[in-house]
């Protein structure tokens, strides 16, 4: 038993004890807190049960004053005269159905007949939305859910129509149900303290709750809440999550899809607050982890108490050493005799560990700060939008990165034919510019190193006496060459470390570089006609909210001319539509050539432009409408050379604020101009002059 001991074996024992007590407490664990995680699902499953059973309350209710209203709509006399009608919605219908805060009888334009009780409505229901479905489906009709103004009660207006023997609609029946009697529901009772009940909508308006202690009831929006934000962010018609309440309780929120409208859609919501949810997933989770925390106490004294004096009294000294290598004094030995035990073997490899790790800090803090400097440098290059600020901070950081040594960036000129010095340091032994085949690196697309003591031939882009060492790194993205970064260094066993240095500046180099080139050939192609080289309708939309509110703070008028090219349909089926792009292009060369500074041509689509015109007043537009339609009867297109004949071109005109508050309506105003030019063609014609009709916007029912 004693060599036993004297062999560590006693130090091994406690070890493979612990180690295979290991695998049994990470089960228990893992099995107590899969046992937590179910009882907690199970409990999420509950909380989805109630608000399905909620729901399906909600939607009976829904359901039965679509019947009753029905019903009542099936009287024969709600069909006759108005006194007769209302005495019947007053006198029987009101009595018998209490629920309804208030029944109304309106006709088919949407004038109201007669009220059960007095209105806070207008005289037409109209543009109601329950009204309107109503006429149009000939069926029951449902608005959104909204709020009372006056009594903040949350309700909803359902309508029937009134049909005679014709099926014709004489009338549509509508009462106002309230949404807010959540205490009347059953599963109310099976809530705890602090439980919420919630209707709300998409845009985060409380539309009922309960209880409603703190009044928030049609009057508190809760958008940005984690609730709405996760129901917004659910494709599914329910689900369950815990998030923080807004009264800032964290609950067990569950939730269904209760109501929906073009505009609208509601949900139902009940929040547990999970304390409560998860009680009991919870307590018996902390009672498994008292019990093993009590058995590993356990273990773990059995173990001290067995190793203390054999491992303890060996182990002292390695644990001084190791607490000065710790705390930096890597040239700490243990002076242990490095003998074939346990001990012996640790105390020698920690010797030779702390000497390792004293040859390495140096190397790793000169690492450490290239990487910072790379890092600082790749974030400067991160926040560059120009090439010039991106040559700075490469010239900046290279000053840093490779101090006393000359160095130079070249960039690909634009014709590809060569390469441009574009930033140095340190006054570098190379030329300005060079041929691509002047440079090794660029000509085999990847790094050329040179060493003073190798026989490598030189680029020719480096001067006489050239430099010791040096290397020429390619800046190349995706096979595309963008330039070369050339750094010179004379300096002796230092050229195999900076390489990779070298390498990683000339990589975040050129993906800089790469990125902004692919920025500006793409902001280009969003905001731009690929056909005709226009602006497009997007940046037109966008051009007449930015001017349209500059014209509004600075009172000052802004003009829109809608252009259509004439018997654009003729020249297509004629002579192709080869032929109808070029006359698209044509067109929009002209329009280009005639804009003034600050005007804006832009293509809306098919055959039409649009011409916006900052600060230009009606009749100064109208005269330079009149210059672009002389213009186009100037144009003399050919096709394969044949003409394509007289071009000629229709504009409308309208102008801010005369023809309208918002960009919408002045460009509506100018289509409708548009339209009335194009009856004899070839045409100006400024809205709300001669025969042109008032802009008209119908609203769909």
């Amino acid at each position: 038993m004693k060599i036993f001991f004297r062999g560590n074996l006693k130090a091994r024992l406690v070890l493979l004890i612990l180690m295979a007590m290991t695998p049994a407490f990470a089960l228990y664990v893992f099995n107590s807190y899969r046992q937590m995680e179910t009882q907690k699902e199970n409990a999420r499953e509950a909380a989805l049960r109630l608000v399905r059973v909620m729901k399906a309350s909600h939607m009976q209710m829904i359901d039965d004053a679509k019947g009753e209203l029905k019903a009542m709509s099936q009287l024969p006399s709600l069909r006759g005269d108005g006194k007769r009608r209302c005495n019947l919605l007053r006198s029987e219908l009101a009595p018998t159905f209490p629920g309804y805060g208030e029944i109304g009888l309106a006709r088919p334009n949407g004038d109201i007949i007669c009220l059960t009780s007095p209105s806070r409505l207008n005289n037409n229901v109209a543009g109601m939305p329950f009204f309107s479905d109503t006429i149009v489906r000939h069926d029951v009709g449902v608005g959104p859910y909204e709020i009372d103004a006056v009594t903040l009660v949350p309700r909803v207006f359902i309508g029937v129509p009134v049909t005679g023997a014709t099926t014709r609609v004489e009338a549509v029946l509508f009462a106002s149900l309230s949404l807010s009697q959540f205490e009347l529901l059953p599963p109310a009772a099976q809530l705890s303290r602090d439980s919420v009940i919630l209707i709300f909508d998409d845009s985060g308006l409380i539309l009922a709750r309960y209880p409603d202690s703190q009044g928030w009831r049609g009057t508190r929006r809760i958008a940005d809440s984690p609730l709405v934000r996760s129901v917004r962010g659910s494709l599914d018609e329910e689900g369950v999550n815990d998030l923080m309440g807004a009264d800032d309780v964290s609950r067990l929120f569950a939730f269904a899809k209760i109501h929906r409208t073009p505009k609208q859609t509601a949900y139902l919501a009940i929040g547990i607050p999970t304390a409560v949810a998860y009680a009991g997933a919870n307590s018996a989770f902390q009672s498994n982890m008292l019990n093993l925390a009590l058995v590993s106490l356990l273990a773990l004294g059995i173990a001290w108490v067995g190793s203390h004096r054999l491992v303890v009294r060996k182990m002292r000294s390695l644990i001084r050493v190791s607490d000065r290598i710790r705390n930096g004094d890597f040239g700490a030995r243990s002076g242990v005799a490095r003998t074939g035990d346990e001990v012996g073997q640790l105390a020698a490899a920690i010797d030779d560990m702390a000497h390792s790790i004293q040859s390495r800090v140096a190397e790793l803090q000169r690492h450490g700060d290239e990487l910072r400097e790379l890092k600082e440098m790749n974030d400067a290059l991160q926040s560059c939008v120009t090439q010039d600020e991106v040559l700075a901070i490469v010239r900046q950081f290279a000053l840093r990165l490779f101090p006393d040594q000359p160095g130079m960036l070249y960039l690909m000129h634009s014709s590809g034919d060569h390469l441009e010095a574009k930033s140095r340091w340190n006054d570098p032994a190379a030329m300005g510019e060079f041929l691509p085949q002047d440079c090794w690196a660029v000509r085999r697309g990847k790094m050329y190193r040179v060493e003073a003591e190798g026989n490598q031939p030189r680029c020719h882009h480096v001067q006489e006496p050239p430099p010791g060492n040096y290397v020429c790194v390619p800046l190349m993205v995706q096979g595309e060459m963008l330039g070369v970064l050339h750094i010179e260094n004379d300096r002796a066993g230092s050229r195999s470390r900076e390489q990779p240095l070298v390498q990683a500046v000339a990589e975040h180099t050129a993906l800089t570089l790469a990125n902004l080139r692919l920025r500006d050939t793409l902001h280009a192609q969003a905001m731009r006609d690929g056909l005709t080289g226009l602006f497009n309708r997007r940046f037109m939309e966008e051009s007449l909210s930015r001017e349209m509110r500059n014209a509004q703070r600075n009172k000052s008028p802004v003009a829109i001319v809608m252009i259509d090219i004439d018997h654009f349909k003729r020249f297509n089926d004629t002579f192709g539509h080869a032929a109808g792009d070029m006359l698209l292009r044509e067109v929009g060369g002209m329009l280009q050539r005639q804009m003034r500074g600050g005007d804006l041509a832009c293509r809306y689509g098919g055959e039409e432009f649009t011409v916006i015109l900052p600060a230009t007043a009606l009749r100064n537009a109208a005269e330079l409408a009149e210059k672009l339609r002389d213009s186009a009867r100037g144009l003399s297109v050919t096709m394969d050379g044949h003409a394509l004949g007289q071009i000629t071109i229709s504009l409308g005109v309208a102008s801010f604020p005369e023809h309208g508050d918002t960009w919408e309506a002045v460009l509506h105003a100018a289509d409708i101009a548009l339209m009335q030019a194009k009856h004899t063609r070839n045409r100006t014609m400024v809205y709300g002059a001669e025969e042109a009709p008032e802009p008209e916007i119908k609203v769909g029912t």
